[in-house]
Order: C-alpha cells, then structure tokens, then sequence
C-alpha cells in the first residue's frame, strides 16, 4: 500500500542562554536526524532565516516553503520541507493566526508575538494525487490566542475544501496539552464546518509510547505532548511514533519529532 511520511519538528532559535546548544552547533544533528527518518514532508517550527539558509544547505533534497512572521515576512518561520525527488508543490501560503488573517505581522489579542501557519498543496509522488499540509507554531502564553488560531486554521481549511476537496494534514507544535481546549477543538471537532471532520495521531498510538514531546535538551519529559499531528477521514495509520533519538548522547533541538506513515483510504 502506497503511504507517505511525515514530520513535525520544533528546531529550537538559538537565544543567550542556548550556551552548548546554539544552532552551529546541533544543525549537522538536524540534518541526520530527518535523513534518518525519511519524511517527504516535514513541518518545522521556530526557523529563523539564517536557520532555513542552512537547511537549503545542508538537505539539498528538500524545497522549503513559507515566510516569516513578522510585517516585513522576517523572523520565525513555521516552513514547510518538501522532498523534491518525488513531490511537487503546487500552492504554498501562509497567513497569521488574528483576527486579520491576511494582514502581515498581525496578531491575536494578548498574543506575545505573531503567530503563523503555512498550508502548502502537495502533488505527493508515491500517493499519486494531491494533499493539503497546514504548519503551525501556537502562541507559548495566551490561552484564548491558541483557541482563535486553531478557529482561523479550521476557517482556512473549509474555504479551501469549497474550492477543492482534498486530504489534510494539520501538524505542529501547539504549546498546548491534550485536554486543552484548541487541542480539543481540532480532536473532537467542535467546530461548525460539516466538511472537516480530523483526527489526532495520538489516539492511534499504544498509550505507552506517548511521552512529552518537550525536554529542554535532557532527552527525559514527563509532561504530556504538545507537538501534534492531526489528519482527515481520507487517511490512514501505518505506523506513528516520537522519535526520542540521539545522537552521542546530543539532541537536535529542545522537542522530539513526531512522525507518521499515512495512506490514503481506498
């Protein structure tokens, strides 16, 4: 059965207290770590330009797609990566997560920074056919800003089914715990739009080999994941899991990836 892979993956911006974790010195870590894994698609959190100009370096065999979240489209970005042996992009956006979607740097009440997504349609080579990827980076404060940006999202997502119905991924890192109520939200689908109905990849993974997805480094977390992967009706788990590898003992960013293999529903 043809599937797809793919990852969500917080890279952590370098800031004065990283000190034995500065960019320079864990991105050679990234670049094995995704390698390793495989993923035609990864969505990635807190990159920062110089960040993705290393990333166009370093894996030669992805495209990156998306704009940062400042006025000026600089700053963080929530970038998609697209393998482009295999995968062709054929629509990318990204809008901010306000009460003005579409106004650059904008942001939600109480939000402590713009908050973005970027949605890419991918024509994906080993399921034949096209699928809508939604990257996103909630805000790490305010509550009622993590609500409004999973709404905007779900408003996003039912305009672009009316124009034209396709499978979707939504992943990102949501600085949310699993009974909150965005998570809630996008789990449960409490929301108005008939024509989205999402799943979240945790509830098709054994209990016990769901962990934080958060450790500061320490390779140990013992609070509940807040790194999601969520996905429509159209497909399927093969297999899901959060990689909590090393290498030397070294983590590539303060988060796990979480990765999953979906097929499309015959």
């Amino acid at each position: 059965m043809s599937s797809v892979r793919i990852a969500s993956f917080n890279l952590k911006h370098d800031f004065f207290l990283a000190r034995h974790n500065r960019w320079r010195d864990r991105r050679e870590l990234v670049r094995r770590i995704i390698l390793e894994a495989g993923p035609a698609i990864v969505g990635v959190q807190e990159l920062m330009p110089a960040m993705r100009e290393d990333l166009r370096r370093l894996l030669r065999e992805y495209n990156v797609f998306g704009f940062g979240r400042s006025r000026d489209l600089g700053n963080e970005e929530s970038a998609i990566l697209v393998r482009s042996a295999d995968n062709v992009v054929c629509y990318d956006k990204t809008f901010w997560l306000s009460h003005h979607p579409e106004k650059r740097g904008s942001r939600a009440f109480f939000a402590v920074f713009p908050r973005i997504c970027t949605v890419c349609e991918v024509e994906v080579g080993s399921l034949g056919r096209r699928i809508r990827i939604f990257n996103t980076h909630f805000d790490h404060i305010c509550g009622p800003a993590r609500t409004l940006g999973a709404r905007v999202i779900l408003e996003y997502m039912h305009r672009l089914n009316q124009k034209e119905p396709l499978p979707m991924v939504l992943m990102g890192d949501l600085n949310a715990a699993p009974d909150s109520l965005p998570v809630r939200i996008l789990s449960e689908n409490l929301h108005r739009y008939p024509d989205i109905r999402l799943h979240n990849l945790y509830d098709y993974l054994d209990r016990s080999r769901v962990t934080g997805t958060y450790h500061g480094f320490s390779g140990i977390s013992r609070r509940s994941p807040i790194d999601y992967i969520f996905f429509t009706d159209d497909f399927q788990v093969e297999n899901a899991y959060i990689d909590t590898g090393s290498v030397d003992g070294r983590y590539p960013s303060d988060h796990f990836p979480l990765v999953a293999e979906l097929s499309l529903k015959e």
